[in-house]
């Protein structure tokens, strides 16, 4: 076998720098190093220089390809002033390894290369980071993020969360940041489990936002202008009329016909309320605080009355998506008046949101006006959980009055969903 004679001074030595490397790390040496580099990037507003090679980015991106083949080559240094050094590298790591580092940070800024330069795979990296990282926290500014790259199903996961945790996105920087597109999307969405009036709320906190930006003086007239047609979108038809006098009233954003309109809505049930839209009542909850439970079997008995007749169009309950839950539902017959069965209904968890599961019901029904129903409960666990305690015994939603009492101390149904609706 022959052998490789080494002097003392080294000269003659070659570096065998690649043996036992992979693919993937020789091609990262050669790039951190900048061994026989021949294409140089200058990166950032400072123009930091970058050096990479022609052969893998034009094997990598068919964006890169066109730049650097051809006649109309780029033949100098290639500026990239869009994105700073640190994210621009970072896809170079990607190209020359097929490995990333996402972090909440870089991440759309790495996907904003991946569209530019048509890196497919890394693009998918990108979104499937941004979904599984999803919080009520920042999926306000994930929406954004989906919204500037025209991602639909980011788009519409992060509206979701918002919708199910509004409480939380409402308060988030990222909220206050939106462009009117998202925000009106988000405010103009359906099932918020969340009071009308946190909703009006945080739509002023984003119009004084959106003053600032614009540079204008921050008055209820210019928030009115900023806030444009999502106005009519803010659930105003879903407030009772005192947090309805307390919360919008003194705000200035509406005119004095306009409260009037929405004042006659709430007290004596006018229908024009054009052109507000008559929201839904959103999810009431139904009890002050939590207890925990080691049970893997309960039961629930809880009984409500509303005022207007009112379509229960879904629950949540205590539990995770693994419960079991069984519904009967009575109302109260005949005279003497006496507890008849009104409908079964099978309902299956959803989704989650803490302790709680909303749960599709395998229909709806109709809970008429003065009538007392019961709701009959069982749930079995497995592994215990969670039972609501301290009953909230008046409930006002909208227009609507809601009287709701119970039979043992704690409760496994947390949140009715009703729609007010009007019987011929």
């Amino acid at each position: 076998m022959a052998s490789v004679e080494v002097r003392e001074d080294n000269s003659g030595f070659v570096d065998n720098w690649q043996s036992g490397k992979s693919l993937a790390e020789c091609n990262l040496h050669m790039l951190t190093s900048e061994d026989s580099c021949d294409v140089s990037f200058r990166v950032g507003k400072e123009e930091k220089l970058v050096r990479a090679h022609r052969y893998v980015l034009m094997s990598r991106s068919s964006v890169f390809h066109a730049m650097l083949c051809g006649p109309l080559a780029e033949k100098e240094e290639i500026k990239i002033p869009d994105v700073e050094e640190e994210t621009f590298s970072e896809m170079l790591r990607y190209l020359y390894t097929d490995t990333s580092s996402m972090t909440a940070e870089n991440v759309t800024g790495v996907l904003y290369l991946a569209k530019k330069y048509a890196v497919g795979s890394l693009e998918r990296i990108c979104l499937t980071y941004l979904e599984s990282s999803l919080t009520s926290e920042n999926a306000c500014a994930i929406m954004e993020q989906a919204h500037v790259f025209d991602e639909e199903e980011l788009f519409d996961r992060a509206l979701e969360v918002i919708v199910q945790n509004g409480d939380i996105a409402f308060e988030s920087h990222g909220f206050k940041d939106l462009c009117h597109t998202c925000f009106h999307k988000i405010v103009s969405a359906e099932d918020f489990v969340i009071k009308p009036e946190i909703v009006f709320t945080a739509a002023i906190l984003w119009a004084e936002e959106e003053v600032k930006r614009r540079e204008w003086e921050s008055t209820p007239e210019n928030k009115r202008l900023v806030l444009g047609e999502s106005v009519y979108e803010l659930g105003f038809t879903a407030m009772g009329i005192q947090e309805f006098a307390k919360t919008v009233v003194p705000s200035g954003i509406l005119s004095g016909d306009e409260c009037t309109k929405l004042f006659c809505f709430l007290s004596i049930s006018e229908p024009d309320t054009s052109p507000f839209k008559v929201r839904p009542a959103p999810a009431i909850a139904l009890y002050a605080n939590t207890i925990s439970t080691d049970l893997s079997e309960l039961e629930s008995y809880i009984t409500v009355s509303c005022s207007h007749n009112m379509r229960l169009i879904g629950l949540w309950a205590f539990g995770t998506e693994t419960s079991k839950y069984n519904i009967v539902i009575d109302r109260k017959l005949g005279s003497p008046k006496r507890w008849n069965e009104q409908m079964r209904i099978s309902a299956k968890p959803s989704r989650r949101d803490g302790k709680e599961v909303k749960l599709e019901l395998s229909e709806q029904t109709t809970l008429e006006a003065n009538v007392n129903y019961r709701f009959r409960t069982h749930t079995s666990t497995g592994t215990g959980g969670w039972l609501g305690t301290q009953i909230r015994k008046s409930i006002t939603v909208g227009k609507c009055q809601i009287a709701v009492s119970q039979l043992y101390e704690d409760g496994v149904i947390s949140r009715l969903m009703l729609r007010i609706c009007e019987l011929s």
